[in-house]
């Protein structure tokens, strides 16, 4: 146990800082000093032998120590007040901390706003050592689903291994996805953990923002007394609004301010896209990667405030007023998840319907978005967007999360079941197609050939080919390094079901990459087998060394010359299924590529 020493004038609080070597933990404890000098110790023995004021400072310890928190507590101060969190697994935990003023009432469908300068900051010490509610949704997407949530959910959770290191540490930002729909940045298994902290010597932080309707609903009644004269992306809003803490108030968790990378899966990695587009988040953030998000988000604001007028239809209302006094489910059960515009995202695992889309969520609305992404790199100026080195990343087989992937589990070839949906595209196209995806090659896994046949053509279609484009868009737009990988790597085993996997997945499926950063492949799989334990290691070195250096270490080669191929081992190739991906270029498919 080491003694520390502290000069401290009579009545002055000061936090001063106890360390434990046996159990390697560092505590910050608030403490108000009632005499000229005082040692500090945690069982304070050595003040019953102080002479004359033995009496004193003993009554000084026995205050202390009733004022200490147990183990494993610790305390943090931010911009609006101090936090008490945790302490487990080697790294530091504050959960649920408030960044904006609740959206409720009448700030719903407004932007967040900051509690410091709205004056609502917490009174004495936070509980952060919880996680608070998670944002409102519905689970499954249905007008009947499950209502789950508050709105009431503007929170980032912060998990650090040190609250003073030799340097700071480097810092990132986990987007959560669903669709911009649902899902939570505390799910298990997919956010960061005391453990991922300690491991990687990083700073994480993850943030719950809008979702749905409350934070993507389109509609002109809401630009009355607007500050920003637009409607919709109140989500992103929110996450702009967390990266302005961060950069506020890292510093106080052992986090480097000048080194924030932004990191998201599926509709997370479409809001990292989108931050990257956005003048809002202009410096917030240095890296950036996008894990699996979607290719398309064009529509102007006047179009998707007509399109979403049938939720204005579905509430029964006829003004804003009306809309901010709806119940929560009322507004869930408002959006039309399955009638267009429909946002419940159906079909995004089958083969396209030729002039059948989806209803925009995320929209070009002037204010967070200027324009729509290439035009934004075409014609923006260098100034208009986030040049930061930006990771572009896909799974070969993102669909396989779907029934409709198993329905035709025994097809010989699946494309000619389904030749019904690609003739109206040109019977030509079919013929390409059914030579470039042959069922006949080699079945590494049993008799589920067809089953990977059919995700890879529609993970082809639908995300990545059109990534690569984004990728290669990106290398021609910025001056910071792009990399692009594919995971390409199978399981031992087949996943579990799960909340935010909905069924079954035997191959490289949407999320695998993700899970394996956060330690969730023991949770879908079990027991892990050591090519699981090595695909898992790699994803993390890479992930973490970007985060830390700004760029891939020297054997990984920038975009365009090679693409990144992770299996249980690392390898390059020069292009990934060139010719296929130039069959749906060519033919127009990218226009259906993934969407929210």
């Amino acid at each position: 146990m080491r003694e520390d020493v502290y000069e401290v004038p009579e009545g002055t609080e000061y936090r001063y800082l106890v360390q434990d070597e046996e159990e390697e933990q560092i505590q910050y404890v608030r403490r108000l000093y009632v005499s000229p000098f005082l040692v500090v110790s945690r069982r304070c023995m050595f003040l019953i032998s102080c002479g004359v004021i033995a009496l004193l400072s003993l009554a000084g310890c026995l205050a202390y120590v009733a004022e200490t928190p147990p183990p494993g507590v610790a305390e943090v101060e931010t911009e609006c007040g101090w936090l008490r969190g945790s302490w487990k697994g080697g790294a530091y935990s504050f959960k649920g901390i408030p960044y904006a003023i609740p959206p409720v009432g009448e700030r719903r469908w407004r932007p967040p706003a900051d509690l410091v300068e709205a004056g609502q900051c917490w009174q004495g010490v936070y509980d952060a050592t919880r996680f608070r509610s998670i944002c409102a949704q519905v689970q499954p997407l249905r007008k009947d689903g499950q209502v789950m949530g508050q709105e009431d959910c503007l929170h980032l959770s912060v998990w650090t291994p040190s609250l003073q290191p030799a340097k700071p540490l480097p810092v990132m930002v986990w987007i959560h996805g669903g669709y911009l729909h649902m899902l939570s940045s505390q799910e298990r298994g997919y956010s960061p953990t005391e453990e991922l902290a300690a491991r990687t010597q990083t700073v994480y932080v993850s943030l719950n923002y809008r979702l749905n309707a409350f934070g993507f609903m389109a509609l002109e009644v809401f630009r009355e007394g607007s500050p920003t004269n637009s409607s919709g992306n109140y989500g992103f809003m929110d996450q702009i609004q967390a990266l302005q803490w961060v950069q506020r108030n890292i510093h106080n968790f052992g986090g480097d301010a000048g080194r924030v990378t932004i990191f998201g899966q599926s509709s997370g990695g479409t809001s990292v896209w989108a931050l990257m587009m956005s003048p809002l988040a202009k410096g917030l953030f240095h890296r950036a990667i996008d894990m699996s998000g979607s290719y398309v988000y064009n529509a102007s604001l006047e179009s998707a405030e007509k399109d979403n007028l049938e939720f204005l239809r579905r509430t029964g209302c006829k003004n804003a007023i009306c809309l901010r006094g709806l119940h929560i489910a009322q507004v869930l059960q408002a959006i039309p998840w399955q009638q267009y515009p429909a946002w419940a995202a159906d079909e995004l695992t089958d083969l396209p319907v030729k002039g059948v889309f989806l209803g925009p969520v995320a929209v070009v609305d002037n204010y967070v978005l200027k324009a729509p992404p290439f035009e934004t790199w075409e014609k923006g100026g260098a100034g208009a967007y986030n040049d930061v080195p930006f990771v572009v990343g896909t799974t070969e087989q993102e669909t396989d999360f779907s029934t409709k992937v198993y329905m035709f589990f025994l097809t010989t070839s699946l494309l000619i079941v389904h030749s019904d949906k690609l003739t109206p595209f040109g019977e030509a196209l079919t013929n390409q197609a059914l030579r470039l995806y042959n069922s006949s090659a080699p079945c590494p896994t049993s008799d589920r050939c067809p089953e990977r046949l059919f995700t890879t053509i529609v993970s082809d279609m639908r995300a990545t080919c059109p990534r690569n484009d984004l990728a290669k868009r990106a290398a021609g737009a910025l001056k910071s390094p792009v990399y692009r990988y594919l995971v390409t790597y199978t399981p031992s085993k087949q996943a579990n079901a799960s909340s935010w996997l909905p069924f079954p997945s035997r191959f490289a499926f949407h999320l695998l990459d993700s899970l394996a950063f956060f330690g969730g492949l023991e949770m879908m799989l079990g027991t892990l087998s050591p090519a699981d334990i090595s695909f898992q290691e790699m994803i993390t070195k890479y992930f973490v060394h970007f985060a830390k250096e700004g760029k891939m270490p020297e054997e990984w080669p920038k975009f365009p010359s090679h693409v990144a191929l992770l299996d249980k081992n690392i390898s390059f190739v020069t292009s990934y299924s060139r010719e296929r991906c130039d069959l749906w270029e060519e033919n127009g498919f990218y226009s259906y590529a993934w969407i929210n």
